[in-house]
């Protein structure tokens, strides 16, 4: 049996030494496998690894009487059999054990050290970020299979990505640093802001644009005190998804055109988008209710070109329905609600900024796909262990202390 020594030495060691380590390698771009091999076979094997340490982690401090993360882990576990049942081979285990070991570390580290743990995060995906804008390289620094410019952070949809789970995190952190460090979070997001717009002045992308601008006018919106302010961030993220239906299903981006084409300097067909989603649609009818499953090698093609060999639905609600099915879809939408419920009903700011995270995804998504829900996973599980420790210190310390 441990002795009490021994134990205060494994808790420690994870927020002190495991969660640093573990965070870097987790979250190491994959695609630096293009130009970094060796490097790359030793991350995943270092993942491997931390995968080990995570579950005894679980096991020994009880992180499975967390309900949220089961309900995460319960939609995983749907597009995993469905890929089954539908004869798809599973090739990623590497990546859902890292959605394993993201959800454990959260769960510990949100409950022991938030400030240590929303900090280190926010800073590891602002430095992506910034070191995604400096090596910046006309033409791309090589192109991946699909012949696509790729850079540090892989493909611009990567770099969007890892712009909004940095704004999530720079909020949560801001929800427990100390005031004497509060200028951590200006100096975060002054060079969040110069990494994306330095970014955007030499290669545009206009989701990256959008969703900055839509970041900081919510931050300022949320210091202002008005029922339709609340409705705004209340419905905003069922309002993005509605939008996602509406210009997929009913070409509702027409209402925009003079938007999109003058502001966003995009066509009105969202570059071929609209035409690509019409081949998603006919290959979801196959199999509407329960799905695809992953890895079905599947050609969204409607031409000869570059387009024949792409394999992205361009939607996230479509790849969602095309992976999961609308049980999947409808299940996967209901876990994201529950987490804005969960994390507002502990705490109003956290509450927000979840939601402000989720109204950025949102519109991400409207154009473009995740390839991976350990991003999404984090953000969630985050804001609500996060909710929860802000409830568990505010029932402890009147004082509001945050615990280090």
């Amino acid at each position: 049996f441990p002795t009490r020594r021994s134990s205060d030495l494994q808790a420690r060691l994870m927020p002190d030494l495991i969660m640093p380590i573990a965070v870097l390698l987790l979250f190491m771009p994959s695609c630096m496998i293009w130009y970094a091999p060796g490097l790359m076979s030793g991350v995943y094997l270092l993942q491997k690894g931390i995968f080990l340490v995570c579950a005894y982690y679980f096991v020994r401090y009880r992180l499975f009487n967390n309900s949220y993360f089961w309900l995460l882990l319960i939609y995983l576990m749907w597009i995993i059999a469905v890929t089954i049942v539908n004869g798809n081979s599973l090739t990623e285990w590497g990546s859902y054990l890292n959605i394993f070991s993201v959800c454990v570390i959260t769960m510990y580290c949100m409950s022991r050290a938030p400030q240590k743990y929303t900090g280190y995060v926010a800073f590891i995906f602002v430095l992506w970020m910034l070191l995604n804008t400096l090596f910046w390289k006309e033409g791309g620094m090589y192109l991946n299979s699909n012949g696509q410019m790729s850079f540090v952070l892989g493909t611009k949809t990567s770099l969007t990505y890892y712009q909004i789970v940095a704004c999530c995190f720079i909020g949560l952190y801001g929800q427990f640093v100390d005031n004497k460090n509060k200028y951590r979070i200006t100096v975060l997001h002054v060079i969040l802001l110069l990494s994306v717009v330095l970014w955007n002045l030499r290669q545009p992308i206009s989701t990256s644009e959008l969703c900055i601008a839509i970041y900081f006018v919510l931050l300022v919106l949320n210091h202002i005190e008005h029922p339709f302010i609340d409705k705004i961030f209340r419905f905003g993220f069922a309002a993005t998804i509605v939008l996602n239906i509406g210009i997929v299903f009913f070409n509702a981006q027409m209402f925009f055109a003079n938007f999109i084409t003058s502001v966003l300097h995009e066509s009105a067909d969202l570059n071929y988008r609209t035409t690509i989603w019409k081949v998603v649609l006919t290959k979801i009818a196959d199999n509407p209710i329960l799905g695809h499953g992953l890895n079905t090698g599947t050609h969204f093609s409607f031409d000869s070109g570059t387009s024949s060999i792409n394999q992205a639905t361009h939607n996230f609600l479509l790849y969602l329905i095309f992976v999961g099915g609308i049980i999947g879809t409808v299940y996967f939408l209901f876990i994201c609600m529950l987490g804005i419920r969960r994390a507002t009903k502990k705490d109003w700011m956290i509450g927000r900024t979840l939601d402000i995270t989720l109204i950025c995804f949102g519109l991400m998504w409207i154009t473009e796909q995740l390839k991976s829900f350990d991003m999404i996973f984090l953000c969630l599980l985050a804001c609500v262990c996060a909710g929860e420790t802000k409830q568990a210190l505010v029932d402890l310390d009147e004082g509001g202390k945050v615990a280090r």
